[in-house]
């Protein structure tokens, strides 16, 4: 993750945070959040959201590399992403059980929304990204979240 995703990074847990925070539905994780979705099996997503209701006992994980897929899974694409990483990133991901993919371009200004491992609906800076059966009522429209890239001085 080079600079300019971890900026979009940090701008999506901002927005995440604020909306589970006063719900109360779980917690979000930042890119250096490393989980093992199998035993031998590590993935890093550059954001992710965990609810309670999928964690045991309703308790964040304290081990430093918990066993835990979470409800969510973003990655921020850079130029060193293949075609086929993605691939096997979502198949990861969906095998252990996160319900919902996110992958955002940015330089396309795009987010390929996936709901199962090749099933997407791509998104421009004309839609709002919404949090479907995972967050539901959350919002964002993506050409707030990549002014990000332009914000000035």
């Amino acid at each position: 993750m080079g600079y300019s995703e971890s900026i979009l990074a940090v701008f999506l847990i901002e927005m995440l945070n604020a909306f589970v925070h006063p719900r109360n539905l779980g917690f979000a994780s930042a890119p250096d959040g490393t989980l093992r979705l199998f035993p031998g099996l590590v993935r890093v997503p550059d954001v992710a959201f965990a609810s309670w209701d999928g964690l045991s006992g309703r308790h964040r994980p304290v081990a430093p590399i918990p066993q835990l897929a979470p409800d969510l899974a973003v990655d921020v694409l850079n130029d060193g992403n293949t075609p086929d990483e993605m691939a096997r990133k979502r198949h990861d991901y969906f095998a252990a059980g996160v319900r919902l993919v996110w992958m955002a371009d940015p330089r396309t200004r795009s987010v390929d929304v996936y709901a199962s491992e090749t099933q997407f609906r791509r998104l421009t800076v004309a839609d709002a990204l919404d949090g479907g059966a995972v967050l539901p009522a959350f919002r964002l429209l993506l050409r707030d979240w990549f002014a990000e890239l332009d914000r000035q001085g």
